[in-house]
């Protein structure tokens, strides 16, 4: 999936504020960068980003200050396998996912894009704000949780470290032969026998 173009209508400060990041060029870096000076709006409009994806908060939206949680809207233009779709969301309690007709959609449609991942997971996979950043380098220095396991794999060349150590943990917590964390070594090792007769 790739974000094409992104339109706060309605959050937080702005209105009809657009962003468009062009089409993707064949062989070419796709990679663009949001930046500014302190509130100018980087972390609201990632937040308007990732309520298009997974919706308004259902009370409490912090983003309703200037327009109300009513009038809130933000609309995309989403790639995926080669196909542009425009997408907008509205609070409400359902039918919050909107076609580029108003037309309203289930939340399979972006479903599929998002190949399962969650707010919480794509928040800390893909999401870089300063809390995030702050935890990812606690995981990394521990070498634990989702950050700190993807980017320990990657800067060890170890692709597919999630699994091994889901593998390994499940070896561990069943008796499948190996050795549980509370059993010790209960098979005496080479010339055991001879030592204890001959104590």
């Amino acid at each position: 999936m790739r974000l094409r173009e992104l339109t706060l209508d309605m959050f937080g400060h702005f209105a009809g504020r657009r962003f468009d990041f062009g089409a993707a060029a064949a062989g070419e870096p796709d990679f663009h960068i949001v930046y500014g000076p302190n509130e100018a709006g980087k972390t609201t409009t990632m937040e308007a980003y990732l309520r298009l994806l997974y919706g308004f908060k259902p009370k409490n939206e912090p983003y309703g200050f200037r327009h109300g949680r009513n009038a809130l809207k933000v609309s995309g233009l989403l790639e995926h396998e080669g196909r542009a779709r425009a997408f907008s969301r509205v609070p409400g309690k359902s039918g919050t996912l909107l076609d580029g007709a108003g037309a309203v959609l289930t939340e399979a449609a972006l479903g599929t894009m998002l190949g399962g991942l969650d707010e919480a997971a794509y928040r800390s996979l893909l999401c870089l704000d300063d809390a995030t950043i702050e935890t990812g380098g606690e995981e990394i220095v521990r070498a634990q949780g989702e950050i700190g396991t993807l980017l320990f794999s990657a800067a060890a060349g170890i692709g597919g470290l999630s699994a091994v150590l889901d593998g390994v943990r499940a070896a561990a917590q069943g008796d499948q032969g190996g050795l549980r964390p509370d059993q010790g070594d209960r098979h005496p090792g080479p010339g055991a026998e001879g030592a204890a007769q001959g104590a």
